[in-house]
């Protein structure tokens, strides 16, 4: 029998494994095959978890003596995760004349098919949102006006990254940490693997 792995797949497992299951792993397939795989400030991709983005970093690993709230927690992950991403060379500053494009990842808070399967009166309460407005820091919400609520999400420029590649990796690959921080009631899918 003859089984067949992608490399990318084995170095996602080899990452995320306890250091037993990574000492068979280099038993069975070779260490070399998994030296990419070492967290490095000049691949991004390299990045796959908040310890990763610490051991790139050279940081230690956040513990909470105070019993901050988890989602300022996952916050301060998310923004170690960032400057992990952002790499080795990569500076970012705010732009007052607004040439630099920075960006942010994005949500969608609905499948295509939860809106279909959503009733006449809910349907008609997201789609009839102010369209021109719904995702100004590229997390997408409802803008009500003249209703019973408002929601904005203006700016999060500590978790922007320089290419929309690496902001959709960082909305993806670390959604659990998203979903925490964030603290909406919606499922997760799943990260890139």
């Amino acid at each position: 029998m003859k089984v067949e792995i992608e490399e990318s797949k084995l170095q996602t497992a080899y990452a995320n494994a306890c250091d037993g299951v990574k000492d068979f792993m280099e038993s069975l397939f070779g260490k070399k095959v998994f030296e990419a795989a070492k967290p490095t400030l000049d691949d991004y991709k390299t990045i796959r978890t908040y310890e990763d983005a610490c051991k790139a970093l050279g940081e230690p690993i956040f513990e909470d003596p105070n019993n901050l709230p988890n989602h300022i927690i996952a916050l301060m992950k998310l923004e170690t995760i960032s400057r992990a991403l952002w790499g080795r060379n990569f500076q970012p500053k705010p732009d007052g004349e607004g040439s630099k494009v920075y960006w942010y990842p994005w949500f969608a808070l609905w499948t295509k098919k939860e809106v279909e399967d959503m009733n006449p009166e809910q349907r008609g309460a997201l789609l009839s949102a102010h369209a021109n407005t719904g995702a100004i820091a590229g997390f997408g919400y409802l803008y009500a006006t003249n209703r019973s609520s408002y929601a904005s999400a203006n700016f999060g420029f500590r978790l922007c990254q320089e290419t929309e590649e690496k902001a959709k990796y960082f909305g993806q690959q670390f959604i659990e940490l998203w979903a925490e921080y964030l603290k909406f009631n919606f499922t997760v899918g799943n990260r890139l693997k």
